[in-house]
Protein backbone atom coordinates (compact mmCIF):
# COMPACT_ATOMS: atom_id res chain seq x y z
CA UNK A 1 0.00 0.00 0.00
CA UNK A 2 1.34 3.60 -0.49
CA UNK A 3 -0.01 6.96 0.37
CA UNK A 4 0.85 10.34 -0.22
CA UNK A 5 2.84 12.15 1.97
CA UNK A 6 0.79 13.99 4.78
CA UNK A 7 2.97 17.10 4.80
CA UNK A 8 2.31 17.29 0.93
CA UNK A 9 -1.37 16.62 1.43
CA UNK A 10 -1.97 18.82 3.95
CA UNK A 11 -0.87 21.99 2.48
CA UNK A 12 -2.62 21.07 -0.83
CA UNK A 13 -5.72 20.76 0.95
CA UNK A 14 -5.15 24.04 2.89
CA UNK A 15 -4.86 25.95 -0.50
CA UNK A 16 -8.17 24.59 -1.42
CA UNK A 17 -10.17 25.35 1.62
CA UNK A 18 -8.48 28.64 1.64
CA UNK A 19 -9.49 29.86 -1.40
CA UNK A 20 -13.14 28.33 -1.27
CA UNK A 21 -13.27 30.67 2.20
CA UNK A 22 -14.10 27.80 4.18
CA UNK A 23 -12.05 27.01 7.28
CA UNK A 24 -9.24 24.56 7.37
CA UNK A 25 -10.35 21.11 8.75
CA UNK A 26 -7.55 18.24 9.63
CA UNK A 27 -7.10 15.68 6.72
CA UNK A 28 -7.87 12.36 7.22
CA UNK A 29 -4.44 10.71 8.58
CA UNK A 30 -3.47 7.83 6.39
CA UNK A 31 -4.55 4.56 6.68
CA UNK A 32 -1.68 2.59 9.18
CA UNK A 33 0.73 0.38 7.36
CA UNK A 34 -0.94 -2.78 8.86
CA UNK A 35 -4.31 -1.88 7.50
CA UNK A 36 -5.19 -3.17 4.12
CA UNK A 37 -5.76 -0.79 0.99
CA UNK A 38 -9.44 -2.18 -0.51
CA UNK A 39 -10.47 0.63 -2.70
CA UNK A 40 -8.63 3.60 -4.73
CA UNK A 41 -12.10 6.38 -4.36
CA UNK A 42 -10.69 9.13 -2.93
CA UNK A 43 -11.95 10.12 0.54
CA UNK A 44 -14.34 13.23 0.46
CA UNK A 45 -15.32 15.66 2.62
CA UNK A 46 -18.26 14.17 4.52
CA UNK A 47 -20.54 17.48 3.88
CA UNK A 48 -19.46 18.67 0.81
CA UNK A 49 -19.19 15.42 -0.99
CA UNK A 50 -17.02 16.54 -4.02
CA UNK A 51 -14.40 17.89 -2.11
CA UNK A 52 -11.34 15.07 -1.76
CA UNK A 53 -9.93 15.88 1.97
CA UNK A 54 -6.95 13.29 1.40
CA UNK A 55 -5.34 10.80 -0.75
CA UNK A 56 -6.19 7.96 -2.67
CA UNK A 57 -4.35 5.02 -1.34
CA UNK A 58 -3.49 2.20 -3.96
CA UNK A 59 -4.72 -0.78 -4.33
CA UNK A 60 -2.09 -3.80 -4.26
CA UNK A 61 -3.70 -6.85 -3.82
CA UNK A 62 -5.08 -7.85 -7.06
CA UNK A 63 -7.94 -10.72 -7.75
CA UNK A 64 -6.38 -14.05 -8.57
CA UNK A 65 -7.48 -16.49 -11.49
CA UNK A 66 -9.20 -19.84 -11.20
CA UNK A 67 -9.57 -22.22 -15.16
CA UNK A 68 -12.86 -23.80 -14.67
CA UNK A 69 -13.98 -26.81 -16.75
CA UNK A 70 -12.78 -26.99 -20.25
CA UNK A 71 -15.21 -28.96 -22.66
CA UNK A 72 -14.05 -31.04 -24.39
CA UNK A 73 -11.27 -31.69 -21.82
CA UNK A 74 -7.52 -31.46 -22.67
CA UNK A 75 -5.62 -34.57 -23.13
CA UNK A 76 -1.85 -34.20 -23.35
CA UNK A 77 -2.48 -30.49 -25.53
CA UNK A 78 -4.87 -31.66 -27.09
CA UNK A 79 -8.83 -31.39 -27.83
CA UNK A 80 -10.63 -33.35 -30.19
CA UNK A 81 -12.97 -31.10 -31.57
CA UNK A 82 -12.66 -27.88 -33.14
CA UNK A 83 -14.90 -26.32 -30.84
CA UNK A 84 -13.66 -25.79 -27.22
CA UNK A 85 -15.51 -23.90 -23.84
CA UNK A 86 -13.49 -22.81 -21.20
CA UNK A 87 -15.18 -21.97 -17.82
CA UNK A 88 -13.18 -19.70 -15.17
CA UNK A 89 -13.50 -17.54 -12.05
CA UNK A 90 -11.56 -15.33 -10.22
CA UNK A 91 -11.72 -14.00 -6.67
CA UNK A 92 -10.39 -11.60 -3.81
CA UNK A 93 -8.06 -12.96 -1.57
CA UNK A 94 -8.68 -9.97 0.89
CA UNK A 95 -12.07 -8.40 2.29
CA UNK A 96 -11.98 -6.38 -1.06
CA UNK A 97 -15.77 -5.90 -2.21
CA UNK A 98 -15.31 -4.42 -5.60
CA UNK A 99 -17.01 -6.46 -8.19
CA UNK A 100 -14.18 -8.55 -10.71
CA UNK A 101 -14.46 -8.55 -14.42
CA UNK A 102 -12.05 -10.59 -16.89
CA UNK A 103 -9.87 -9.76 -19.83
CA UNK A 104 -9.09 -12.36 -22.24
CA UNK A 105 -6.62 -13.27 -24.81
CA UNK A 106 -6.81 -16.04 -27.70
CA UNK A 107 -4.23 -16.64 -30.46
CA UNK A 108 -2.30 -19.60 -31.97
CA UNK A 109 0.51 -17.00 -33.54
CA UNK A 110 4.25 -17.10 -32.75
CA UNK A 111 4.20 -13.65 -30.29
CA UNK A 112 1.44 -13.09 -28.18
CA UNK A 113 -1.05 -9.90 -28.57
CA UNK A 114 -0.18 -6.85 -26.88
CA UNK A 115 -4.21 -6.16 -25.76
CA UNK A 116 -6.42 -7.92 -23.63
CA UNK A 117 -10.27 -8.10 -24.49
CA UNK A 118 -12.78 -7.62 -22.08
CA UNK A 119 -15.09 -11.43 -21.59
CA UNK A 120 -16.96 -13.24 -19.52
CA UNK A 121 -16.98 -17.34 -18.36
CA UNK A 122 -17.38 -19.24 -19.95
CA UNK A 123 -14.78 -18.45 -23.20
CA UNK A 124 -16.25 -20.04 -26.68
CA UNK A 125 -13.91 -20.94 -29.49
CA UNK A 126 -15.33 -22.55 -32.65
CA UNK A 127 -13.88 -23.43 -35.70
CA UNK A 128 -10.41 -24.06 -34.48
CA UNK A 129 -7.80 -25.41 -37.40
CA UNK A 130 -6.74 -28.83 -36.94
CA UNK A 131 -3.01 -29.78 -36.31
CA UNK A 132 -1.89 -26.06 -36.48
CA UNK A 133 2.54 -25.56 -36.24
CA UNK A 134 1.79 -23.52 -33.28
CA UNK A 135 -0.67 -24.37 -30.51
CA UNK A 136 -3.42 -21.96 -29.65
CA UNK A 137 -3.24 -20.26 -26.66
CA UNK A 138 -6.10 -18.80 -23.91
CA UNK A 139 -5.09 -16.46 -21.19
CA UNK A 140 -7.58 -14.86 -19.03
CA UNK A 141 -6.80 -12.41 -15.92
CA UNK A 142 -9.45 -11.74 -13.10
CA UNK A 143 -9.86 -7.37 -12.86
CA UNK A 144 -11.24 -5.21 -9.64
CA UNK A 145 -13.26 -3.11 -12.43
CA UNK A 146 -13.52 -0.47 -9.86
CA UNK A 147 -9.84 0.50 -9.14
CA UNK A 148 -8.94 -0.33 -12.48
CA UNK A 149 -11.09 2.09 -13.72
CA UNK A 150 -9.45 4.64 -12.04
CA UNK A 151 -6.31 6.22 -12.30
CA UNK A 152 -4.87 7.66 -9.11
CA UNK A 153 -1.94 9.26 -10.89
CA UNK A 154 -4.94 11.80 -11.89
CA UNK A 155 -6.68 12.52 -9.15
CA UNK A 156 -7.30 16.43 -8.92
CA UNK A 157 -4.85 17.73 -5.59
CA UNK A 158 -3.68 14.59 -4.26
CA UNK A 159 -2.24 12.64 -7.01
CA UNK A 160 -0.10 9.69 -7.07
CA UNK A 161 3.14 9.48 -8.56
CA UNK A 162 2.35 5.69 -9.72
CA UNK A 163 -0.63 2.74 -9.76
CA UNK A 164 0.22 -0.34 -9.55
CA UNK A 165 -2.14 -2.73 -12.00
CA UNK A 166 -5.77 -3.63 -10.66
CA UNK A 167 -5.69 -7.10 -12.65
CA UNK A 168 -3.95 -10.78 -12.01
CA UNK A 169 -0.48 -10.69 -12.80
CA UNK A 170 -0.10 -14.23 -13.68
CA UNK A 171 -3.14 -14.66 -16.00
CA UNK A 172 -4.33 -17.94 -16.17
CA UNK A 173 -3.21 -20.00 -19.17
CA UNK A 174 -4.64 -23.08 -21.59
CA UNK A 175 -2.79 -24.07 -24.28
CA UNK A 176 -3.93 -26.85 -27.08
CA UNK A 177 -3.79 -27.79 -30.76
CA UNK A 178 -7.42 -29.34 -31.88
CA UNK A 179 -7.61 -32.52 -33.80
CA UNK A 180 -10.70 -34.58 -35.00
CA UNK A 181 -9.25 -36.34 -37.75
CA UNK A 182 -8.29 -40.27 -36.89
CA UNK A 183 -5.16 -41.29 -38.24
CA UNK A 184 -4.46 -44.06 -40.57
CA UNK A 185 -2.31 -47.00 -39.14
CA UNK A 186 -0.07 -49.21 -41.19
CA UNK A 187 1.68 -52.53 -40.79
CA UNK A 188 3.86 -55.56 -42.11
CA UNK A 189 4.12 -59.16 -41.06
CA UNK A 190 8.05 -59.34 -41.00
CA UNK A 191 9.01 -62.88 -41.79
CA UNK A 192 11.04 -64.35 -44.46
CA UNK A 193 9.22 -67.36 -45.75
CA UNK A 194 6.54 -66.55 -48.58
CA UNK A 195 3.54 -68.75 -48.11
CA UNK A 196 2.06 -69.01 -51.91
CA UNK A 197 -0.49 -71.14 -51.22
CA UNK A 198 -2.15 -68.49 -48.28
CA UNK A 199 -0.71 -65.07 -48.61
CA UNK A 200 -3.80 -63.74 -46.34
CA UNK A 201 -2.43 -65.91 -43.29
CA UNK A 202 0.86 -66.91 -44.22
CA UNK A 203 2.59 -69.74 -42.15
CA UNK A 204 5.09 -68.44 -39.85
CA UNK A 205 8.40 -70.10 -39.20
CA UNK A 206 8.77 -69.70 -35.00
CA UNK A 207 6.54 -68.97 -32.41
CA UNK A 208 7.97 -65.96 -32.25
CA UNK A 209 6.57 -63.46 -34.80
CA UNK A 210 7.18 -59.47 -35.10
CA UNK A 211 4.57 -56.74 -37.15
CA UNK A 212 5.91 -53.84 -38.38
CA UNK A 213 3.48 -51.07 -37.14
CA UNK A 214 3.21 -47.14 -38.32
CA UNK A 215 0.84 -44.32 -38.21
CA UNK A 216 -0.20 -41.63 -40.16
CA UNK A 217 0.25 -39.61 -37.42
CA UNK A 218 2.72 -39.19 -34.69
CA UNK A 219 3.41 -37.24 -31.15
CA UNK A 220 6.21 -34.93 -30.84
CA UNK A 221 9.14 -37.23 -30.60
CA UNK A 222 7.61 -38.93 -33.71
CA UNK A 223 6.36 -41.57 -32.75
CA UNK A 224 2.82 -43.36 -32.52
CA UNK A 225 0.43 -45.37 -29.79
CA UNK A 226 -1.49 -47.91 -30.75
CA UNK A 227 -4.93 -50.09 -29.52
CA UNK A 228 -3.62 -53.73 -30.57
CA UNK A 229 -5.46 -56.96 -30.32
CA UNK A 230 -4.35 -60.85 -30.59
CA UNK A 231 -7.42 -63.10 -31.55
CA UNK A 232 -9.46 -60.28 -30.04
CA UNK A 233 -7.53 -59.63 -26.76
CA UNK A 234 -5.76 -57.12 -26.35
CA UNK A 235 -1.57 -57.17 -26.01
CA UNK A 236 1.23 -54.76 -25.93
CA UNK A 237 2.37 -53.54 -28.98
CA UNK A 238 4.71 -50.28 -30.30
CA UNK A 239 5.10 -48.02 -32.96
CA UNK A 240 7.75 -49.99 -35.01
CA UNK A 241 8.51 -53.31 -34.47
CA UNK A 242 6.28 -55.47 -32.22
CA UNK A 243 6.90 -58.85 -30.71
CA UNK A 244 4.06 -61.57 -30.36
CA UNK A 245 5.69 -64.08 -28.05
CA UNK A 246 5.08 -67.55 -27.18
CA UNK A 247 2.31 -67.86 -29.41
CA UNK A 248 -0.35 -71.13 -29.21
CA UNK A 249 -0.51 -73.21 -32.82
CA UNK A 250 -2.89 -72.56 -35.11
CA UNK A 251 -4.48 -69.30 -36.98
CA UNK A 252 -3.90 -65.98 -35.24
CA UNK A 253 -5.59 -62.87 -36.05
CA UNK A 254 -3.64 -59.36 -35.22
CA UNK A 255 -5.40 -56.03 -35.58
CA UNK A 256 -3.61 -52.75 -34.59
CA UNK A 257 -5.54 -49.10 -34.52
CA UNK A 258 -3.07 -46.36 -34.79
CA UNK A 259 -4.13 -43.53 -31.78
CA UNK A 260 -3.18 -40.12 -32.28
CA UNK A 261 -2.31 -37.39 -29.76
CA UNK A 262 -5.57 -36.34 -29.64
CA UNK A 263 -6.87 -39.85 -28.58
CA UNK A 264 -8.54 -40.03 -32.18
CA UNK A 265 -8.40 -43.71 -32.86
CA UNK A 266 -8.19 -45.32 -36.07
CA UNK A 267 -11.69 -46.74 -37.29
CA UNK A 268 -10.09 -49.15 -39.35
CA UNK A 269 -7.08 -50.80 -38.15
CA UNK A 270 -4.48 -53.15 -39.54
CA UNK A 271 -5.19 -56.40 -39.85
CA UNK A 272 -2.90 -59.45 -39.86
CA UNK A 273 -3.82 -63.08 -40.31
CA UNK A 274 -0.92 -65.69 -39.60
CA UNK A 275 -0.96 -69.82 -38.96
CA UNK A 276 1.81 -70.74 -36.28
CA UNK A 277 2.90 -74.48 -36.81
CA UNK A 278 2.75 -77.07 -34.01
CA UNK A 279 6.44 -77.82 -31.98
CA UNK A 280 6.90 -81.14 -32.02
CA UNK A 281 8.21 -82.02 -28.73
CA UNK A 282 9.09 -85.55 -26.74
CA UNK A 283 5.05 -84.81 -24.71
CA UNK A 284 3.62 -85.42 -28.76
CA UNK A 285 6.13 -89.19 -28.94
CA UNK A 286 4.15 -92.13 -28.88
CA UNK A 287 4.04 -94.38 -26.28
CA UNK A 288 5.23 -97.37 -27.96
CA UNK A 289 8.32 -94.96 -29.41
CA UNK A 290 9.47 -93.49 -25.75
CA UNK A 291 13.04 -93.31 -25.31
CA UNK A 292 13.46 -93.32 -29.02
CA UNK A 293 12.96 -89.82 -29.47
CA UNK A 294 15.50 -87.16 -28.16
CA UNK A 295 15.23 -83.04 -28.10
CA UNK A 296 18.61 -81.28 -29.57
CA UNK A 297 18.76 -77.51 -28.33
CA UNK A 298 19.35 -75.33 -31.81
CA UNK A 299 19.45 -71.60 -32.17
CA UNK A 300 17.92 -72.52 -36.04
CA UNK A 301 15.41 -74.88 -34.93
CA UNK A 302 11.50 -73.48 -34.88
CA UNK A 303 11.19 -72.89 -31.02
CA UNK A 304 14.91 -73.65 -30.06
CA UNK A 305 14.75 -77.47 -30.69
CA UNK A 306 14.23 -80.57 -32.46
CA UNK A 307 13.23 -83.86 -31.99
CA UNK A 308 15.72 -86.68 -33.38
CA UNK A 309 15.43 -90.37 -33.78
CA UNK A 310 17.37 -93.60 -35.66
CA UNK A 311 15.03 -96.28 -34.70
CA UNK A 312 12.82 -97.84 -37.61
CA UNK A 313 9.21 -97.12 -36.92
CA UNK A 314 9.83 -94.53 -33.83
CA UNK A 315 6.83 -92.29 -34.17
CA UNK A 316 5.12 -89.08 -33.19
CA UNK A 317 1.55 -88.58 -33.12
CA UNK A 318 -0.71 -85.55 -31.88
CA UNK A 319 -4.94 -85.24 -33.30
CA UNK A 320 -6.14 -83.19 -35.62
CA UNK A 321 -9.37 -82.23 -37.00
CA UNK A 322 -11.00 -81.01 -40.36
CA UNK A 323 -7.69 -80.24 -42.08
CA UNK A 324 -6.52 -79.90 -45.58
CA UNK A 325 -2.83 -79.13 -45.93
CA UNK A 326 0.11 -80.58 -43.88
CA UNK A 327 3.57 -78.80 -44.09
CA UNK A 328 6.95 -80.17 -42.24
CA UNK A 329 9.59 -78.25 -40.83
CA UNK A 330 13.05 -80.15 -40.42
CA UNK A 331 16.21 -79.92 -40.88
CA UNK A 332 18.37 -81.12 -43.55
CA UNK A 333 21.09 -82.53 -44.26
CA UNK A 334 23.73 -85.51 -45.34
CA UNK A 335 23.24 -88.57 -44.28
CA UNK A 336 19.97 -88.30 -42.67
CA UNK A 337 16.85 -90.75 -43.30
CA UNK A 338 13.42 -90.66 -44.22
CA UNK A 339 9.96 -90.70 -42.38
CA UNK A 340 6.52 -90.84 -43.21
CA UNK A 341 3.49 -89.47 -42.74
CA UNK A 342 -0.52 -90.17 -42.43
CA UNK A 343 -3.33 -88.64 -40.70
CA UNK A 344 -5.70 -91.58 -39.31
CA UNK A 345 -6.00 -94.68 -41.18
CA UNK A 346 -5.16 -92.88 -45.07
CA UNK A 347 -1.99 -93.20 -46.96
CA UNK A 348 1.50 -92.41 -45.65
CA UNK A 349 3.68 -89.81 -47.76
CA UNK A 350 7.34 -90.30 -47.07
CA UNK A 351 9.56 -87.19 -47.05
CA UNK A 352 13.13 -87.51 -47.66
CA UNK A 353 15.37 -85.67 -45.54
CA UNK A 354 18.61 -86.47 -46.99
CA UNK A 355 20.49 -83.03 -48.71
CA UNK A 356 23.89 -82.12 -50.09
CA UNK A 357 23.79 -79.26 -48.10
CA UNK A 358 23.23 -79.02 -44.34
CA UNK A 359 19.93 -76.56 -43.40
CA UNK A 360 18.78 -75.87 -40.36
CA UNK A 361 14.96 -75.73 -41.46
CA UNK A 362 13.57 -76.70 -44.33
CA UNK A 363 9.55 -76.96 -45.05
CA UNK A 364 8.30 -80.11 -47.28
CA UNK A 365 4.74 -79.92 -48.13
CA UNK A 366 3.18 -83.20 -47.18
CA UNK A 367 -0.21 -81.94 -48.46
CA UNK A 368 -1.54 -79.69 -50.72
CA UNK A 369 -4.26 -76.93 -49.40
CA UNK A 370 -6.59 -78.07 -52.30
CA UNK A 371 -6.98 -81.53 -50.80
CA UNK A 372 -10.36 -82.76 -48.97
CA UNK A 373 -10.84 -82.47 -44.97
CA UNK A 374 -9.13 -85.03 -42.90
CA UNK A 375 -9.40 -85.44 -38.93
CA UNK A 376 -8.07 -88.26 -36.96
CA UNK A 377 -4.09 -88.39 -35.06
CA UNK A 378 -1.50 -86.83 -37.37
CA UNK A 379 1.37 -89.52 -37.18
CA UNK A 380 5.18 -89.16 -38.23
CA UNK A 381 7.27 -92.29 -38.21
CA UNK A 382 10.76 -93.19 -39.14
CA UNK A 383 11.05 -94.80 -42.31
CA UNK A 384 14.81 -95.87 -42.91
CA UNK A 385 17.34 -97.91 -41.19
CA UNK A 386 19.90 -97.04 -39.44
CA UNK A 387 19.71 -93.26 -40.09
CA UNK A 388 19.14 -90.77 -38.02
CA UNK A 389 15.60 -88.48 -38.64
CA UNK A 390 15.41 -84.87 -37.16
CA UNK A 391 11.48 -83.17 -37.30
CA UNK A 392 11.09 -79.99 -35.68
CA UNK A 393 7.65 -78.60 -36.20
CA UNK A 394 4.17 -79.44 -38.39
CA UNK A 395 1.78 -76.73 -39.87
CA UNK A 396 -1.95 -78.64 -40.12
CA UNK A 397 -4.48 -76.52 -41.38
Amino acid sequence: MRHISTRRATVALAAVLAAAGLPLVAPVAPADAADACLSEVQPKDPLLGTIPIGPACDDTVAPTTTLGAVQPGVSDGWVRSTSVTIAFTGKHTDADADPIGFQCQFFNTPAAPTTWKDCTSPFVADKLDQNTGTAYTFRVRAVDTADNAHDITTDPIFAAGTDLPDYDASPAELVFRADVTAPNTFGVLRTDYYDEDDSAAPMVTSPLVQVRLQSSEGRSDGTATYQCRLNDRPVACNDGITTLRALSPGLQRFTAAAVDPAGNVDPSPFEQQFFVPRNLTLADVARSSTGDWRAVRSPRAFAGEYLQAKAYGATVSFPVRNIKAIRLLAPAGPGLGKVQVRVGRGAWTTVNLASPDAQGMKIYQVREELSGLVAGPLQIRVASKNKPVRIDAVMAR
